[in-house]
């Protein structure tokens, strides 16, 4: 019987089993659920109070009116009337407009002298904050930004799908509301005009304004047919562990996920596989849908794409596929952590970021899994 040349620590059983056998936000309260829950959040509502570990320089706290030169800070510390919220990727080709059009109006409201009153800040959504200072001087950008690196904040505002998106905020009673949002490239005189708009009238953010849909994000369907992917799930089963005569057997699991727990003859193998979907953090990218094997350990067995792309929409090719399985294997769940310098696929710097992601927020649910199987 062949085995890969990981050895994980259930070999034996392996073994021994081959033989006889609206606005609609979206909002996450806390990081230990895999998918969000739902909470109505309409133009007019309270806006969530992000939080973020800190701003990119120390020079953007007083930016932000902040009192303080580092440090982890939230929405509701930023002191102001209206708030411009940029949500953006450096990887993502239309945001590297967008930031310059956000930066231009930042310029504007400083001359106006409204930098009191109109505050800005860039959120890079899957950026870690170590690369974020060559992209910001490369673009010429003045307006403080922070990071979301592991795609926290932007979970708890529904995992919107696309940057860059931006959204505008006034301060009611104390705390954030939320104004208006829009998605794609916001030109300097949309930008401004919105925000002095706000700043003139606050009002207005309490406004149902018809033009302005619930923000909806709806399940992803993973564009394989079902007995395809079960296919495809023992296929992967199969390939990790070396054995033939697999079935995929279905394992309840919370939030939604899909995972399923391999057999033969009978009997349950400590391997899993979990078809995941994410969608993308780029306004001209496709969602990524694919597949991923481990043990009730958490270490990573394979990776297998079922609709992944990178730059251009090209699909990855089977040379890209046995990289990224290669960056992933024997790691452990738990201890997953993206490094785009050496972890991403060439041109596919956010699909690779998004399927670590979700990987590595699977250990959050791993007990449950192997307990409900």
């Amino acid at each position: 019987m062949r085995f890969p040349r990981h050895r994980p620590p259930w070999r034996k059983f392996l073994q021994r089993a081959g033989t006889g056998t609206a606005v609609v936000v979206f909002l996450v309260l806390a990081s230990t659920r895999i998918l969000p829950a739902d909470v109505l959040i309409r133009p007019g509502d309270p806006f969530p109070d992000l939080e973020f570990y800190g701003l990119l320089e120390p020079g953007d706290y007083p930016k932000l009116g902040l009192g303080k030169a580092s440090g982890p800070f939230r929405l509701s510390e930023i002191p102001g009337r209206v708030l411009v919220l940029e949500f953006f990727n450096k990887a993502c080709v239309p945001c590297q407009t967008h930031v310059r059009q956000v930066e231009a109006a930042y310029q504007e409201i400083l001359e106006r002298g409204l930098g009191e009153r109109i505050r800005v800040l860039g959120v890079a959504a899957g950026n870690l904050p170590k690369y974020l200072g060559r992209y910001r001087k490369r673009r010429k950008l003045s307006y403080p930004i922070t990071a979301d690196p592991q795609f926290d904040q932007w979970r708890r505002i529904g995992d919107p799908g696309r940057t860059p998106f931006t959204l505008f905020l006034v301060r009611r009673d104390g705390r954030w509301l939320l104004a208006r949002y829009s998605f794609g490239i916001q030109w300097k005189t949309e930008l401004l005009g919105h925000a002095l708009t706000l700043d003139a009238a606050p009002e207005r953010a309490v406004r149902r304004e018809p033009g302005l849909p619930p923000l909806r994000s709806g399940p992803l369907v993973v564009p394989v047919a079902e007995a395809k992917l079960r296919d495809m799930v023992v296929g992967l089963m199969e390939r990790v562990t070396g054995l033939a005569g697999l079935s995929a057997e279905p394992v309840r699991v919370p939030d939604g996920m899909r995972v399923f727990r391999a057999r033969r003859g009978g009997k349950s193998l400590p391997v899993f596989v979990r078809v995941a979907s994410r969608r993308p953090v780029c306004e001209v990218c496709e969602a990524v849908h694919f597949m991923f094997a481990f043990d009730s350990e958490g270490r990573l067995l394979g990776f297998q794409p079922i609709h992944v792309t990178k730059y251009g929409n090209e699909e990855w090719t089977e040379e890209d596929s046995r990289f990224f399985e290669k960056r992933l294997k024997g790691r452990r769940l738990q201890d997953l952590a993206f490094d785009p310098q050496v972890d991403a696929v060439s041109m596919a710097t956010m699909s690779s970021a998004l399927i670590f992601d979700e990987v590595r927020r699977t250990a959050e649910l791993l007990d449950r899994i192997t307990e409900g199987s």
